[in-house]
C-alpha cells in the first residue's frame, strides 16, 4: 500500500532528542484493531498535522488504518476521512484516551483520567 502522504517517524525524532517513551511503547504493544492512535502527517512544505487514525489491522509492528479526522492544514486538505494508511509503531505519535482505557481494562488495570 502506498500512502497518499508522508508520516513522521516520531520514534526517530524522540531518540534524536534523548527521549525514551517507555509508556508509549507499552501502550502500543496492547493495541488492537478498532483502537485509535495519532499520527503526524507531513505536507511536504514543512508543515504538519497530527490526526487520529483508526487501526484496521496489525501484523507485528506493521499497522494499517483509516484516517478518522479531517485535516485542517491546507497541504493535507485533499485527504478525506477513511483514507487508508500503512504505518509502523515508530510512526505512532500517541494513543487516544479511548484506546488507553481499552488497553487498561484488558489488562485488569484501573483507568485514570
Amino acid at each position: 500500500m502506498h500512502n497518499p502522504v508522508d508520516i513522521e517517524n516520531i520514534e526517530e525524532m524522540r531518540r534524536g532528542e534523548g527521549i525514551e517513551d517507555v509508556e508509549l511503547r507499552v501502550g502500543i504493544r496492547g493495541l488492537r484493531s478498532g483502537n485509535f492512535v495519532r499520527l503526524t502527517l507531513l505536507t511536504g512544505n514543512g508543515s504538519f498535522e497530527t490526526l487520529m487514525v483508526r487501526i484496521t489491522s496489525i501484523k507485528g509492528s506493521a499497522f494499517r488504518g483509516k484516517l478518522a479526522d479531517r485535516p485542517t492544514t491546507a497541504g493535507l486538505s485533499k485527504l478525506k476521512v477513511g483514507v487508508p494508511l500503512a504505518f509502523t509503531s515508530a510512526h505512532i505519535h500517541s494513543l487516544a484516551k479511548s484506546s488507553l482505557a481499552k488497553i487498561a481494562l484488558s489488562k485488569g488495570r484501573p483507568i485514570h483520567g
